[in-house]
């Protein structure tokens, strides 16, 4: 398991295999190629109950995600991990 922190202190783990998930490869570069898949990418990247965690964890007090703060949160998970280093493109 690889446990993390964003530099917003928003904790996540992750498991060890996740860079092996060609579904998540594809996540990436359809996200690379349309910023509109950044939900589909968080997801694959975390998992449904950690995606809505997070989400929750960047809520504003207007009731808003700022997508910026998502793209930031997603940046800071995938630098916290290892093997990130060389799995291709960041999500930003």
């Amino acid at each position: 398991m690889i446990r993390g922190t964003t530099k917003t202190g928003f904790e996540f783990e992750l498991n060890d295999d996740l860079f092996d998930d060609f579904e998540l490869v594809e996540a990436f570069a359809k996200y690379n190629k349309n910023p509109l898949f950044l939900g589909e990418l968080a997801e694959r990247l975390l998992g449904a109950d950690q995606k809505a965690a997070l989400m929750e964890f960047l809520r504003g007090d207007d009731g808003k995600i700022r997508t910026s703060d998502m793209i930031k949160a997603l940046t800071d998970i995938e630098e916290a991990i290892p093997a990130a280093k060389n799995s291709g493109p960041s999500p930003t």
